[in-house]
């Protein structure tokens, strides 16, 4: 039986590798809570927000950003204000497993089979396009 006549897909991981440092949008204490739209401006007399390189620890947990799938097929994620591409990474000739591991019980435990990687680069279009908004 084929998954589009309603067998579920067996679940698969992805590993998603990032730049070291990634651009991000840094926002004054005020905006920090509001969420911005590409055509709204800064009040008058407010900073403007500034991109910044930011690593990966920097990062608040929760919800870090959304895939976009594009009817042509181009797959960007969506990172705060930040557009990244998506682009099929290589494959391996020998397993990988994905663990969780435990550093002060010195323990780990097997989350699973790494099937696919993919390699996110910024979106230097997007990232200029924020530059000249700001102008």
């Amino acid at each position: 039986m084929h998954s589009w006549q309603g067998e579920a897909p067996e679940p698969r991981m992805m590993f998603l590798q990032l730049p070291t440092t990634i651009p991000m949008t840094k926002r004054n204490s005020a905006a920090a809570g509001q969420e911005s739209t590409s055509s709204s401006k800064p009040p008058s007399g407010s900073n403007p927000p500034v991109e910044k390189a930011a690593g990966l620890k920097e990062l608040q947990a929760g919800v870090m950003g959304k895939m976009l799938v594009y009817r042509s097929g181009a797959v960007k994620l969506k990172l705060g204000d930040t557009l990244y591409d998506v682009s099929l990474g290589s494959d391996c000739a020998f397993a990988q497993d994905v663990v969780a591991i435990n550093a002060v019980d010195k323990h780990f435990s097997v989350v699973g089979e790494l099937n696919k990687r993919a390699i996110l680069t910024p979106d230097v279009d997007s990232i200029l396009d924020s530059f000249a908004d700001l102008g």
